[in-house]
């Protein structure tokens, strides 16, 4: 249990309830003080329950207004069981239009938190030890922030375990965007160290997508969020009414982008600004040029190619221009229409 933390109303009880999550702190204009987190709690007797986060990275925006859409729209008649929403994990981010917190802490990476470390990890220690326990289900909602512009899309890590596995192919699928997307485990990263390595490691279901990018949220962006949002909690079993698969809405099976090999991943080694040079969703060859680093500071130096590591649909593009050495500006993936189709590894 954390003692830095208190939310300021009963979770357990049922009904509509909005409050905060009072995290401890002391800064040099106040030495006692509290970070205050918006919290909202819709609860009907018992059944399923779901976390929905926003805002895990500031300037990704799609999961914000779409999580406090939903904390004020939906009502407890309307469910069986618990939503629990924070729309903006990462508030003093997303108000300065940052990725990281202002003392550059990237939020998803604190995991399982310390609850005597700074506000950030206290918050990251109270979701793994009081939040993750209390429900089934969470559902972290990204998109590419500014560095990055994705196809809008529900997308996994390949869990190693297969049952784990399975159980993120369905909650993927579930959220009925056109493109999904699988990646592999972060390279130099420990993959627990993310909210929903976390949130898997204590064996919930994990809803993750990748919706646009370039620390813009567009209609289509949005309506992604809003319509996947709705369709996990009916596959969920928490809101009223069944789900509905793409298929019976008329709409083309999703599209499946295999990021898991590590020619899907294409960096630069220049300083510059960089050119995308293909659209989103376009097919590429091996070998051909996905996009050029043009070199600001000198008019004669050539600007320098990027060259596609493999054949496939390009589903994400560089968002903000200004690249430096080791900078990812495209991700190109091999396309499949089943999840069956996807090879092993």
């Amino acid at each position: 249990m954390s003692g830095t933390v208190n939310c300021t109303f009963d979770l357990t009880k049922d009904g509509k309830q909005a409050g905060y999550l009072k995290v401890g702190d002391s800064t040099n204009n106040s030495g006692w003080t509290t970070y205050n987190v918006p919290i909202i709690s819709i609860k009907n007797g018992d059944g399923p329950s779901a976390l929905v986060l926003g805002g895990n990275h500031g300037d990704e925006y799609e999961g914000q207004i779409a999580a406090s859409t939903l904390s004020r729209n939906l009502q407890p008649d309307q469910i069986k069981g618990q939503v629990i929403i924070i729309p903006c994990l990462s508030q003093e981010a997303s108000r300065g239009g940052t990725r990281h917190w202002p003392d550059g802490v990237n939020f998803n990476r604190i995991f399982p938190g310390n609850e005597d470390g700074p506000v950030s990890s206290k918050l990251a220690y109270y979701l793994t030890h009081e939040l993750f326990p209390k429900v089934d289900a969470v559902m972290d909602i990204h998109s590419g922030g500014r560095g990055h512009v994705f196809i809008p899309c529900s997308h996994m890590v390949w869990a190693k375990d297969e049952k784990q596995r399975a159980k993120m192919l369905k909650s993927m699928l579930a959220w009925n965007s056109s493109y999904s997307m699988i990646f592999p485990e972060q390279p130099s990263t420990n993959p627990a160290s993310l909210l929903p390595g976390e949130a898997e490691r204590q064996g919930k279901e994990v809803f993750t997508t990748e919706l646009g990018g370039g620390a813009l949220a567009n209609h289509t962006s949005v309506k992604v969020a809003k319509d996947g949002l709705d369709n996990a909690l009916r596959t969920l079993g928490i809101l009223n009414g069944s789900p509905r698969t793409r298929e019976e809405q008329g709409l083309p099976s999703a599209i499946i982008l295999d990021m898991r090999a590590e020619t899907a991943y294409h960096s630069v080694n220049d300083f510059g600004l960089y050119e995308n040079l293909f659209p989103l969703g376009g097919s590429i060859k091996k070998g051909e040029v996905l996009g050029l680093v043009h070199n600001m500071d000198n008019p004669e130096v050539p600007a320098v190619p990027v060259i596609a590591r493999q054949d496939g649909v390009l589903g994400v593009e560089r968002g903000y221009p200004r690249v430096t050495p080791g900078d990812v500006v495209a991700l190109v993936g091999k396309a499949y229409k089943s999840a069956a189709d996807l090879p092993a590894l």
